[in-house]
């Protein structure tokens, strides 16, 4: 299950997990009409709700270090904080790594650049760890091991099924054998019913 954040929330992520001074009012923006619109992270555009486990991962992709006004508002600077001259404290951190923003759109007949094609590579492999391990968590799972295990519990019950009227006519001996096989076939008819409409509804 994705875990939603509202935009301060996410803002607030981007900021922890990037370095990048990043305001509720700047992920409103990139979301709604910036680098961000469009993205599977977004779950509800109003109010803004984001899925915390794809957005920084989607940040780092789309939203480029110098992206444009619209795409990455100016945000309120803040002031500069006295450094510390205690000889006990730590060196700052270098700022994280930056990943490079996805290239734009190639036109018809257009070859891609070596660093166009290794930015949609690396973008690719993060969004597919990151679906593996919400598959190892429990929280995906594939549409084929669905199946897999909706056809052994229909086997199993299909199974069980079968003996069924051999059970009804040890408890109720009065039945006739026409009556039998009345509860014999609609049973099965049940079962058919179920196993033809069980994925139906599960997209391709």
């Amino acid at each position: 299950m994705a875990s939603p954040l509202n935009s301060r929330q996410g803002a607030e992520l981007i900021e922890a997990q990037t370095g990048r001074t990043c305001s509720r009012q700047n992920l409103d923006a990139l979301c709604d009409r910036g680098a961000l619109q469009g993205s599977s992270c977004i779950l509800q555009a109003r109010p803004l709700r984001v899925d915390g486990d794809l957005l920084v991962a989607e940040y780092l992709a789309r939203v480029g270090q110098n992206q444009s006004e619209a795409q990455q508002p100016t945000a309120k600077q803040r002031p500069p904080t006295a450094q510390a001259t205690s000889p006990l404290q730590p060196p700052a951190l270098p700022p994280p790594r930056r990943a490079p923003a996805d290239p734009p759109p190639l036109s018809p007949g257009e070859v891609p650049s070596f660093n166009d094609e290794r930015a949609l590579h690396e973008r690719e492999k993060r969004l597919i760890a990151e679906m593996d391990r919400k598959v190892k968590a429990g929280q995906l799972a594939y549409i084929e091991d669905m199946e897999m295990a909706y056809n052994a519990v229909l086997l199993q019950l299909t199974t069980r099924a079968g003996s069924l009227h051999k059970q009804i006519k040890a408890v109720i001996p009065h039945l006739t054998h026409r009556e039998l096989e009345k509860i014999e076939r609609m049973i099965a008819d049940v079962f058919e019913s179920v196993a033809g409409s069980a994925f139906e509804e599960l997209p391709e």
